[in-house]
């Protein structure tokens, strides 16, 4: 009798595959705790395979924002929760966990991978780097990764690489720019050994899909995230002139050069670049003259085969239909994507009149909700999904 045989036999004659399809569709914790049955359940429920296809759910969004005061501007954390629910999730949306740590002084949200949040971690008068925090806010665990050694500056910019399906470590990927954006330093850090690498630009040449690092730079990297998608990070730059975005593996190595969608129309800027049910989603929006009216209209592609590198427009939104005429401060309505949902075809942006306003548009449905408030002198800095993990 084979493993699979003998797993089916033990969680009640079920075949495996019908057992893991209906466990997909379980509550996170439930799941979690399905692996204390017996053996045979925590060996189905582990098995790297069948994690694949036990995706979590995203609950909510975790929001950095900044205030203005006469003391200065302060910082603090809050939790958007996109689920109804009769009681509310087991989290601690300010992090306090982490801020009294007597060690931390000022963290700022940085990225989100799978569960896991990353943070800068500042002197409060300095700003100057001390290293990371990933953490899980489900478990309430973090690891402290000190910073690497390498030269730091305000155009340092951390990424985190994290497989659920192989929850025992996870990567940090740090890009260092200079004052023209070009690429100075990449370095990795293993949690599994504990260590920054050594620069990795000097180590790859030019071979491959990938051109090498000398010839490309890194664009308004703090605007977008790094999407982490079948064991590769990806990330925008400019290749002669040309956008394009770069799949690199969780050891900092380039593997490929990906174009994004080709857009001939003048006026069109990028937006945002993320990742939605497992596919790259570009984002661009052009400006429209209609009867010396300016508009906006947003273009939202989707690369539906990543191996052909084939982008299919997916949605467009305009923004006079979505906000109205008049809800804009001075005639402004573009659009400032923050984010887009992880299960949903729906996209997250500031509301026109200013970052105090963060509505959602269900793609679908073509209708916008409003889903999070902020005080008049309070704005949106970042924002960074939360999907559970036990």
């Amino acid at each position: 009798m084979d493993c699979s045989k003998k797993r089916a036999s033990a969680v009640g004659d079920l075949p495996v595959d019908p057992l893991v399809e209906i466990l997909s569709r379980v509550p996170a914790k439930s799941v979690c705790r399905f692996k204390c049955v017996s053996k045979a359940w925590r060996d189905l429920i582990a098995d790297p395979h069948h994690r694949k296809k036990l995706p979590q759910a995203m609950q909510g969004l975790f929001c950095h924002t900044a205030k203005e005061s006469e003391a200065g501007l302060s910082y603090s954390f809050s939790f958007i929760d996109l689920v109804p629910r009769s009681v509310p999730l087991d989290i601690d949306p300010c992090f306090s966990f982490l801020t009294e740590l007597p060690e931390i002084q000022t963290l700022v949200l940085s990225d989100s991978c799978s569960g896991l949040v990353l943070f800068m971690h500042f002197e409060k008068q300095n700003s100057t780097t001390l290293g990371y925090v990933v953490c899980n806010p489900t478990t309430k665990e973090w690891e402290v990764v000190p910073a690497c050694g390498a030269p730091t500056s305000e155009e340092t910019y951390p990424c985190v690489a994290f497989d659920p399906a192989v929850p025992s470590h996870f990567n940090l990927v740090q890009f260092l720019t200079g004052d023209n954006e070009e690429f100075l330093s990449v370095h990795v850090y293993s949690s599994e050994t504990g260590a920054w690498s050594e620069n990795l630009i000097d180590e790859q040449g030019e071979e491959g899909q990938f051109p090498g690092w000398r010839n490309v730079s890194f664009p308004l990297a703090r605007l977008y995230p790094c999407p982490f998608i079948n064991g590769f990070l990806h990330f925008m730059v400019w290749d002669q002139d040309e956008t394009k975005i770069v799949a690199l593996d969780a050891q900092g190595k380039g593997r490929r050069m990906i174009p994004v969608p080709h857009v001939a129309e003048m006026g069109v800027s990028i937006c945002y670049f993320g990742e939605s049910q497992g596919k790259l989603h570009f984002m661009t929006e052009k400006i429209l003259n209609d009867d010396h009216e300016y508009k906006y209209k947003l273009f939202i592609w989707v690369l539906q085969d990543y191996n052909a590198q084939e982008w299919v427009l997916k949605c467009t939104v305009n923004s006079h239909e979505v906000f109205g005429e008049n809800s804009a401060k001075e005639g402004s309505m573009e659009f400032e994507v923050v984010g887009i949902h992880q299960d949903r075809n729906v996209i997250f942006f500031t509301h026109p009149s200013g970052r105090h306003k963060l509505v959602a548009y269900d793609m679908d449905r073509e209708e916008l909700c409003t889903i999070a408030t902020f005080d008049d002198q309070e704005w949106l800095m970042d924002t960074a999904r939360y999907v559970p993990f036990f």
